[in-house]
């Protein structure tokens, strides 16, 4: 569970620092391809809602080429971690997933996520 805490509380911390830069640049910085990546795997997820994610799934694919395999592996990691965190029962829980999804993931993913 705290390993939970720490991890939420890290990507939250990444994601307030990343969204005004997302905006401003063409280039993610590392902090938003592993926040993007997060919220790749939380709009996949059926139990969550799934949202239609293909464009954030090529912006991904694309921010990829030129970063170092230690970044790559760390966005994949998350990817796997938030894909298993958006299969829970946890009804506490998935409010705090939707709320990210909801909220921060905005920033990556298209007005889809406005729209629900």
């Amino acid at each position: 569970m705290r390993k939970f805490v720490l991890s939420t509380l890290a990507v939250a911390a990444l994601a307030s620092a990343a969204a005004p830069a997302f905006a401003a640049s063409d280039r993610w910085t590392d902090g938003q391809y592993l926040q993007a990546n997060r919220c790749l795997a939380l709009a996949q997820s059926a139990a969550l809602g799934e949202l239609s994610a293909g464009d954030l799934a090529a912006q991904i694919k694309s921010q990829a080429f030129g970063r170092g395999s230690s970044i790559t592996d760390r966005g994949v990691s998350l990817q796997a971690e938030a894909a298993r965190q958006g299969k829970t029962k946890d009804e506490a829980r998935k409010a705090k997933l939707l709320a990210e999804r909801d909220g921060v993931c905005k920033t990556y993913l298209s007005s889809q996520v406005a729209a629900s």
